[in-house]
């Protein structure tokens, strides 16, 4: 019986963890107002959030050592390039955006230098 739980419990803590892949932004600096829907931290394709000031980056443990970056572009909302970029780990937190952003994109890695 106690195996049986045990195991349950691990499985459902493992289904837990890797569903928390998903970022949010916000139009307050706080991560609290008018959530989007979540973007997966894996989809390096471009989406448009428009005048966003805040995205909640989730806790995965799983991916405690991945590095990923956010890729900010200003000038369109088709990621034409990127005027900033931000590095982190996935360890459950709110960045502050400036709000100019027009589109996104999620990438594995590190940032390359900007190129508008």
């Amino acid at each position: 019986m106690r195996f049986s739980f045990t195991a349950l419990a691990l499985v459902a803590l493992g289904l837990r963890v890797n569903a928390d892949k998903y970022a949010n932004f916000f139009t307050d600096e706080n991560c609290n107002e008018d959530g989007s829907i979540g973007f997966s931290l894996d989809n390096p394709g471009c989406f448009n959030q428009a005048s966003m000031k805040s995205v909640y980056i989730p806790n995965n443990p799983i991916d405690w050592n991945q590095h990923y970056a956010l890729v900010i572009s200003k000038d369109g909302k088709d990621c034409p390039c990127q005027n900033d970029c931000y590095e982190f780990q996935a360890t459950g937190f709110c960045h502050k955006l400036d709000g100019e952003g027009q589109s996104y994109r999620f990438i594995g890695g590190g940032c390359d230098p900007n190129n508008c």
